[in-house]
């Protein structure tokens, strides 16, 4: 009877092992596409930066806007240092500086795989204009979805993939992007040597945000 009632109880603890990993595991989505904020949101981001990102820290304030931009209309991501624009799957196209002339442009347009899940690896081929110098470089990109989790800013608490990046150029990311709210809530952004403006790093996190869905 007692050995009886030691696998029963080893039977149940195992059971209950397997139902919390499954619970896990089902915790972490699979999202299929990208979906912006509302036109109208706004979010504001703390930035602290050393070397080829500039010195100090900062608090920018972002807001969710349609423009046209080579004839096309393009949903921006608008601040007073720049501007992203992004097509209707969430690409980046192109970031203009304050005075809306052109900084950088890709070729293809660069975002994330979707679909994005935990576990999922990537590697890709593009090419960046830098408009001031009249130069267009190739380069690789590459990303991991790391892990599905808990992150906590001082705009909330969120869920997020935690999206490691790096590049042929010189850079490697550290992003967690919230796909409740369609932004990066927190990033850690590093220039390396190889970097051509040379080394440097941002770390970024939102502050107060507006969004509603």
């Amino acid at each position: 009877m007692k050995t009886t009632g030691r696998v029963t109880l080893w039977l149940a603890i195992a059971s209950l092992a397997l139902a919390l990993v499954s619970g896990g595991c089902a915790m972490a989505p699979k999202v299929e596409h990208y979906v912006f904020p509302p036109l109208g949101s706004a979010y504001t981001t703390s930035q602290s930066n050393t070397g080829s990102y500039g010195s100090g820290s900062s608090q920018i304030t972002s807001k969710i806007i349609e423009r046209m931009w080579e004839g096309k209309r393009m949903t921006a991501f608008a601040s007073p240092t720049g501007t992203i624009l992004a097509n209707a799957d969430g690409s980046w196209s192109a970031m203009l500086g304050p005075d809306d002339k052109a900084i950088m442009s890709w070729d293809p347009p660069i975002m994330f795989d979707f679909p994005l899940e935990v576990g999922k690896t990537w590697t890709k081929s593009y090419r960046v204009t830098l408009h001031a110098a009249k130069q267009t470089i190739p380069f690789d990109y590459s990303g991991k979805v790391e892990a599905y989790e808990d992150v906590t800013v001082p705009a909330g608490a969120f869920k997020a993939f935690k999206i490691i990046t790096s590049d042929t150029l010189g850079n490697e990311n550290v992003i967690w992007y919230s796909p409740e709210l369609g932004i990066w809530i927190k990033s850690l952004m590093k220039r390396t040597a190889k970097y051509p403006g040379g080394p440097g790093t941002r770390e970024s996190q939102v502050v107060s945000q507006t969004i509603t869905k």
